[in-house]
Parts: structure tokens; sequence; C-alpha cells
């Protein structure tokens, strides 16, 4: 006897739940129990379409009604998904479940017997209307996007003459919170060619500002180039060379705390509360403290003043002041419309207020379509309304693939629990606009993570890429980089080919290529869980839209496994290009497979 498990079902109207896919579809999701429903029918009609019997109170619908699928499943949860056309841009709608033993109608005021139709009928949710300038939408270019993330002061020095006076031999020693390498913006348009080479079609900036660290997150001035890293004349050649080769540029906006050494903040310092800029800070008391004028880093819970974390040298700003506002608002029209970047990157978005970012998103897109990505490291969707962002640095998303290729803390049936919870935390059309990464300048390297196994990296990768939203490159992976945690991860850039790892080139730059050829395996298509062998550590998925689909095999353990498929018997393998000859199916270890289907799985 299995009854319906009313405690688990759940549909949100106007929500991830409920939304405008475009301009023409809404998607309805409904959660329920695992393996709890045998069926899902949604009941749909118009809603000024019902006439009203007024003496029985009983509605007269002319209703549609049609199948969900399921389309994900979780360690507890099911997903049924449809994707409805309303003729008239507006809907009514209800949901009929059934379990082995129980058939009943869940609507907005809960849950009915089938002879309580009516009443079911007279409490449907609702879509009162598809406004189209609600739907989520990110620039077109951003889907086929791949991003080459670069740490500025590691990268290349192409100007010795400009390099800090404590510069090192580059790559002479381990990279540290203060020492300095002479990485420079010179440096990077001599090795342009490295990204076109890749396939890379996306340069994310760590911050170029004027600032006192080799990370640059403490800006000194918002409107100057870092002169160790050149000038604005060298920044716009920069951009210029980059647009030539079909590669768009971000850079990162530190907009949640200002440098230490920046000159409102050392007007605090100097006037306390005299200063004219008092209160573009969160100041508890006076006098301010000052700090050790030769700090590199400083962290002290004992401090007078808010800062980013506990840093002291890194004084909150308070981006409710309209005189900050006015201020940081024009940092970010500045770049875009005068020197034509393609997108800014923000730093700890997550602790600055909705209503700066609805107006940034307003001042940025004045004259052309800027992509907006936030520095959020959890469920991000308040700032995807379609108002603020267009995406975030997906580390939602790179926490599972890290847990399941790199270190190997997950086995692959929990990978897919949680890359499926992952999927439905957002809207379908949000996910085109994520910025999926592995590593950063935040993080350990991957390489470092994988226990410098370079096939874990290469799979980490191959599955980064069958998803959905822009994947990026954090520099040097391509070649074998490794490093631990910050500062670890922010070594120097080897330009010596004969230390490379050209294995691991050649796999990426395949990967890039294929992708590009194939877009439906990239932002362009939908991912569904088929199978999994938690003994082999073999899963695979599809991805697919209204009209291509592929078959994306995985093999995750250190042995080579055969899978039965006479379905893909003289199909044609992508990352290798060979025929597929029998129906035994055989994947190295720590290895992908890609196949278009003739039809859908």
């Amino acid at each position: 006897m299995v009854n319906i498990e009313r405690a688990a079902i759940l549909h949100i109207p106007k929500s991830n739940m409920a939304y405008c896919y475009d301009k023409d579809r809404i998607h309805i999701v409904l959660r329920a129990k695992k393996n709890n429903l045998k069926e899902v029918i949604f009941h749909c009609s118009e809603p000024f379409e019902p006439k009203v019997v007024v003496e029985t109170n009983n509605y007269d619908l002319n209703l549609e009604k049609t199948a969900m699928r399921k389309v994900g499943s979780t360690e507890i949860y099911d997903y049924w998904f449809i994707s409805v056309k309303p003729p008239f841009k507006r809907l009514s709608y209800y949901f009929e479940l059934a379990s082995e033993n129980e058939r009943i109608y869940y609507s907005q005021k809960g849950f009915y017997p089938l002879e309580k139709i009516k009443i079911a009928q007279a409490s449907q949710f609702s879509f009162p209307w598809m406004n189209e300038i609600d739907i989520f939408n990110v620039p077109t270019w951003v889907k086929d996007t791949i991003w080459y993330q670069i740490f500025p002061e590691r990268f290349a020095n192409g100007n010795p003459e400009i390099s800090p006076k404590n510069v090192l031999a580059w790559n002479s020693d381990a990279p540290a919170a203060d020492n300095f390498f002479g990485g420079d913006l010179q440096g990077i348009i001599d090795h342009l060619d490295h990204l076109v080479e890749l396939g890379v079609n996306g340069l994310y900036l760590c911050p170029i500002f004027k600032a006192r660290t080799n990370h640059k997150y403490d800006t000194i001035d918002y409107f100057e180039i870092d002169p160790h890293f050149g000038d604005k004349k060298t920044f716009k050649k920069l951009v210029e060379e980059c647009h030539k080769r079909n590669i768009k540029v971000m850079l990162d906006a530190v907009f949640n705390h200002f440098g230490y050494w920046h000159p409102y903040w050392q007007d605090v310092l100097k006037n306390q509360e005299k200063s004219k800029y008092k209160d573009w800070f969160y100041i508890n008391k006076f006098p301010v403290q000052k700090l050790d004028e030769n700090l590199t880093e400083n962290t002290s819970l004992d401090l007078n003043y808010y800062t980013f974390a506990f840093t002291g040298y890194m004084p909150k700003v308070n981006t409710s002041n309209p005189e900050v506002k006015k201020y940081l608002l024009e940092v970010a029209r500045y770049w875009v419309e005068e020197f034509n970047i393609d997108a800014w990157r923000l730093d700890v978005a997550n602790e600055i207020d909705h209503h700066f970012w609805r107006e940034f998103r307003q001042v940025v897109n004045q004259k052309k379509r800027t992509y907006i990505l936030g520095e959020v490291w959890s469920d991000s969707n308040p700032w995807l309304k379609g108002d603020q962002f267009d995406g975030v640095m997906n580390y939602v998303l790179t926490r599972q693939i890290i847990d399941f290729v790199a270190t190997r803390e997950i086995d692959v049936r929990r990978f897919k629990n949680r890359v499926t919870n992952v999927i439905f935390l957002y809207q379908k059309n949000i996910w085109p606009g994520m910025f999926n990464c592995l590593a950063s300048h935040d993080t350990a390297r991957l390489l470092t993570l994988c226990e410098n196994n370079p096939n874990r990296l290469k799979l980490a990768y191959s599955i980064l890429f069958t998803l959905s939203g822009s994947p990026s490159i954090y520099y040097g992976d391509e070649i074998g980089l490794d490093g631990a945690h910050d500062p670890g991860c922010r070594k120097c850039m080897i330009w010596d080919k004969s230390q490379w790892n050209l294995d691991i080139f050649n796999h990426l730059k395949n990967l890039i290529k294929v992708r590009k050829a194939h877009p439906t395996i990239g932002s362009y298509g939908f991912l569904e869980f088929k199978s999994y062998d938690e003994e082999k550590q073999y899963l695979e998925y599809i991805k697919t839209d209204t009209k291509t689909h592929y078959l994306i095999l995985v093999n995750n353990s250190d042995n080579q496994i055969e899978v039965e498929h006479a379905d893909l018997i003289n199909n044609t393998e992508l990352l290798t290009n060979e025929k597929q000859t029998s129906s035994k199916v055989v994947l190295k270890p720590l290895s992908m497979k890609i196949f278009k289907l003739k039809k859908a799985s």
C-alpha cells in the first residue's frame, strides 16, 4: 500500500518551479518524494474562460491535461517537469497525482480527493501573465564563451621597466602574499595567441586598478591602472587586441571594500569624525585605529570599523550611501563606455545591498549589453531575478565535480544526486549565464586537488565542458600547473613549453573544439541523468535540445570498463573521432566518451 507522501509535494508559482522560459513557453516543476508517484497529470486552462455557475459555485472548465515527465531524482526527491505554451499568455493550473494506491488533486489550497475536483479547480495555481521584460536572459554571446582567468601579476612580464623595485626573477621563488614577479598587461598582450591556440574566447582579469598588494583587491584608485601593470593606453590596446581575436574582456570590480591606502580612507584616518568621508564606511566608534603602514596582511577581531572578513586593510564600504553609490556607479560606467569592456565580475557581491546591484545593472547596460557576474558561493537565487546579475561563480557546482573526480569524497550515486539538486536550484534559462570553474585565485589548483593525477584533471574538465554555463580555465591548468590554496594557487605561468604537460593542453583544446562544434553539449542543451553503476563508478547522461541528442559516458574509476550499448554501433565518438564498431563500449580509466544520437534516448 503506497499512499502519496503529501509532506514531500512542493510547487511554488512564480519561482524556479514556474517561470517564463521564453516569450512562448512556461516551465513547470513539481517536487515529490522519490519513487512515490507513478504518474503526474498537469491540468491547465485559460483563467478567464471558466463560467461560474452561481447556484452551485462550480466551474465549467475547458481543461487541457498532459502527463508530466520525471526528469531528475536525488536521494529523497523526484522532479517532474512540463513545458507549456499558453495561447493567451496566462495560465491557471493544478496537478493530478497518482501513486500505486491513491490518486488526488493538488492545487494552491492543498490536496483534494477526486470527488472534490470542482473545489480543486476553483483554487488553481496561477501564472497571471507572461511579461516578456521579466524573462531571464543573458547576453547572447555568453552561451558560446569559454573563459580564461588570469591573475595578472603572475601571468607574464612584458615590460620589466615598470616592475616593482623588489621584483623577483620570474618563477624564482614560491608565490607569497607579499612578493612580486612583475606580471603586467603587456605580458598578457604578448601571449594572447596562446589563448587563441587553446580556443578560449573570454578573458577574465583579476583586479588591475591601482593597489598596493600583488592581488590588487585593496583598491587605491578605481580610475587608474596599477602602474606596475601598465597604463590606460596599454589597457585599451589589450581590449582592442582581444576584440580582434573575438575574445571578450571581463574586469574585476571590488565594490565591497576599499584598500587601506585609498585616499578617502586615509582622509578618515587623518580627520577622524571631521572627515567628509566618515559615512562612506561602517565605523563603530572614533577614533578609528591606524594600522602598521608597512602592512601586507592584517587580520584582527579587535577593530572599531567593519572590513572584508577581519582584514584590517580592507575597510568595508557603505553602498547605501548616495555619494558612495554615485562614485562606484561612475566607475562601472567609465570602464564599459570608455574602454569597451564586455563584462564585470563583482567581488564579494553577496555582501552588497540588492538596491545597489539593481542600479548597477541599469548603468552598465546603457550603451551596450554587459555581462554581469557575481561572486556568490551558495544558493544565488536572490541575485538571479533578471534585475541584478546574469550569473554567479558557480562554486556550488564546482564542489560536486571536485568531490567526485578530484578528491573522490563522494561516489557516483551521490554525485548524480547532488548535481540534480544543483540543476533544480535554478531556472533552466539561468544556467547559460553561470560561470563554471574548477579552480580560481581563491582555491587550490585543480591538479593539486587531483593529487597530481593529470587524468583526473582531464576528466573533471570533461564533465565541466558538458554542462550548461560558461566554463572557465584558470591560467596554467592547461599546462599542468599545480599549487595549494592561496597564495600557492597564484604561481607564475610557465612559458618554457618543454615543461608543459602537452597531454592536458591538447585535451582541453579538443574539449573546447568539440563543445563549439556541438553547442547542445554546452549551454544549448538540457541534462538528464540516465543510469549509473556504483561498483564500476560509471555514469551516463544525455544532453538534449529540440533537435539534437548526445549521450555522455563517464568512467570515474581506475579500471577499464565495458558497457553494453547496441544503439551506438556505427556511431562516431566525438572526442576521439573513432567509430564504435560493436555493442560493447570500452572506457579507459578516468575517461569520458560522447556520442551524438540519431534519435532521442
